[in-house]
């Protein structure tokens, strides 16, 4: 069960699971939580998005309503990644914000050492090494764009503690304080895709650092297929939101240049010119708040985009 050295009722950090149709996997997820050593006293919030198969049930029945009597379950309408997690944070107590899915493991005195990660290298997220769940040779440290924006997994081990340019959503911890200056996981978000690297992408953009310890280690579920309906329209959508956010306008260009031969593009647009006054606001605030230029980030990062 939890180490706990702390004598008040202090939350210091608070862990947010977005779930949907998670049955088979949630209640290992929180088992390993629970069973979990850590001297920083933490919560769990489940945020349920309208799971279709009964994912959160066992918490709220007779036979393990002690055991997990202690969590908090908030319950979304098919809100989408972004907005369920948003609804977790609202509600959390801690200073620091630990998001992960509904299907790691993860070891003892994960909490202590990322937030002791936060502390030491001066950084504001913080993000463990992922492991595939069933092979452990398999691992990233954090993960980049190639030149046409497609997700990279880092692979080479660092070593050392070391800024990186995204973390993956499965797992990583935030300060409440940072998050709630960078407004959070961008609420035009679809049901799925880019949201995490979004908010690494703003949380830089706003003068933020994010950080990989190598040596804290999750363990992931790599799914073979989704659990819910994810359409390539919802894929295309995001990424498109996430360059009107933060883009230049002749990146923006280069991305709907990727993009517009995708099967997908037409529904995507449609629904990005149905809500792009939305999108322009928020384009107008993060450019407004954000200290660097998404030029500086390309060229940190030596992502050639």
């Amino acid at each position: 069960m939890k180490e706990k050295i702390s004598y008040n009722d202090k939350i210091d950090v608070s862990i947010i699971i977005p779930c949907k149709n998670e049955v088979n996997n949630l209640k290992w997820t929180l088992d390993s939580i629970m069973q979990s050593k850590n001297f920083l006293n933490f919560e769990v919030i489940v945020v349920d998005d309208a799971s279709s198969d009964s994912s959160t049930q066992f918490l709220t029945s007779d036979l393990n309503k002690f055991i997990y009597k202690d969590i908090v379950l908030i319950k979304t309408d098919n809100v989408g990644t972004a907005r369920a997690r948003n609804a977790g944070a609202k509600a959390a107590k801690g200073i620091y914000l630990f998001f992960c899915d509904a299907h790691v493991k993860v070891p003892d005195h994960l909490l202590d050492d990322l937030v002791s990660t936060l502390k030491v290298y001066d950084s504001d997220l913080a993000a463990p090494c992922i492991l595939d769940m069933y092979n452990s040779l398999a691992a990233g440290y954090g993960m980049t764009w190639s030149s046409n924006l497609k997700p990279i997994w880092l692979e080479s081990n660092p070593n050392f503690i070391t800024e990186i340019p995204f973390a993956c959503g499965c797992a990583f911890v935030i300060t409440k304080k940072a998050f709630t200056k960078i407004h959070g996981f961008d609420k035009t978000f679809e049901i799925y895709g880019s949201e995490d690297f979004e908010i690494c992408l703003k949380a830089w953009l706003y003068g933020y650092k994010l950080t990989i310890n190598p040596n804290v280690k999750v363990r992931h579920l790599f799914k073979q297929k989704h659990s819910y309906k994810i359409t390539y329209s919802n894929l295309i959508y995001n990424l498109l939101c996430l360059s009107y956010f933060h883009f230049k306008k002749e990146r923006i260009i280069k991305t709907i240049d990727l993009l517009k031969d995708k099967y997908y593009f037409h529904s995507a647009s449609k629904n990005i010119k149905l809500n792009i006054d939305l999108i322009y606001e928020h384009r107008k605030l993060y450019f407004k708040e954000r200290k660097y230029e998404d030029d500086s980030f390309f060229e940190k990062f030596n992502i050639k985009f």
